[in-house]
């Protein structure tokens, strides 16, 4: 691939990462906010589903206004539950790792990786999901990168994080 191609492919990314974290941290308590009354009530039918109820609220919009743009982020943002992967941090701010690889024109150009925080001790989200940008877009690669990369440090093979480069 050309100098040029993967330099717009990344800079693409970190400005879609960047866009994304900075909507999600304008929205993110006005979401939970708004729709507590149902969380409540799936939580207490469902426990952990109450939080992807949550993400599908917070990411809906976002991920319209990224199709608007040109982009389509596959699967559905933040991602597919079974493709995620939870590793990270204690019961009471656990991490989950959601993606959606991101196309424009047909080709896909890298992926968006949601950090989705929340309680498994009680009902609550500790802070809001986290977004960064990484070059892979295949799915096995993905899950590697899932698993292998801590975007809080600063280090990695990949793209910068969002606005917390």
């Amino acid at each position: 691939m050309s100098q040029l191609k993967e330099t717009f492919k990344e800079t693409t990314m970190n400005m879609l990462a960047g866009y994304a974290e900075q909507y999600i941290e304008n929205h993110w308590r006005q979401v939970w906010e708004r729709n507590l009354e149902e969380i409540e009530r799936i939580y207490a039918r469902g426990g952990d589903s109450a939080y992807g109820f949550f993400c599908l609220k917070l990411f809906k919009p976002l991920e319209s206004e990224i199709y608007d743009a040109g982009f389509t982020p596959r699967p559905v943002m933040p991602g597919l539950f079974p493709q995620s992967q939870e590793h990270w941090g204690p019961w009471e701010e656990r991490e989950r790792r959601f993606w959606s690889v991101i196309h424009m024109n047909g080709e896909a150009v890298g992926t968006l990786v949601s950090r989705v925080f929340h309680d498994h001790t009680r009902l609550r989200v500790p802070g809001p999901p986290r977004v960064y940008a990484i070059p892979e877009t295949d799915p096995d690669k993905i899950a590697e990168a899932l698993i292998g990369f801590d975007p809080d440090s600063g280090h990695s093979k990949g793209w910068r994080n969002g606005t917390h480069a």
